[in-house]
């Protein structure tokens, strides 16, 4: 059986002289990276391992992997996703994700007012996005709960409180 490997995050570029990486990591999965010693990235299709050196966080989240010690080699990660395997992630964390993966073809309502139906779902690091044709053109939405008024599975229907010019953009 093959490993399945979960997008946790993604490495954005090097920050100092060190070879530590900018990364983001999705909400859902910062207790299983901070749990985690390694992570994974995928080079040429191949999911390599990375040990985790350290963790820090000052106005943005900062990774140091071991053997990465100066801004060229870290340079080679930039723009990459952070993985980890899925038997390593919490149960309830991939519950939460999968939750919102099975609103792909659901209704979106903003109060009384139909937006359209969700034709895919992405994952970025800070939120999931819900990909939706409204007015004939797609446009992004964020799965945040904050956002999410009412949810009926029987009829497949999102009611949302989306922010005001969301639907400009």
């Amino acid at each position: 059986m093959q490993e399945k490997f979960i997008t946790i995050g993604t490495i954005y570029k090097p920050s100092g002289t060190q070879g530590e990486l900018k990364t983001d990591i999705m909400d859902v999965f910062f207790e299983d990276f901070l749990k985690s010693d390694h992570i994974f990235i995928k080079l040429n299709g191949l999911f390599v391992p990375y040990f985790i050196e350290e963790i820090r966080e000052t106005n943005q989240l900062l990774l140091k992997i071991e053997e990465i010690d100066n801004p060229e080699s870290a340079s080679i990660l930039c723009n990459k996703d952070i993985y980890l395997r899925q038997n390593s992630i919490r149960p309830e964390a991939l519950s939460k994700m999968n939750e919102r993966e099975q609103f792909e073809g659901y209704t979106i309502y903003d109060s009384e007012n139909l937006i359209g139906s969700i034709e895919s779902i992405e994952y970025m690091p800070q939120q999931i996005i819900a990909w939706v044709n409204y007015h004939s053109k797609l446009i992004a939405i964020p799965l945040a709960e904050g956002l999410i008024h009412e949810t009926d599975h029987k009829s497949k229907t999102l009611y949302m409180n989306l922010p005001q010019g969301i639907l400009d953009l």
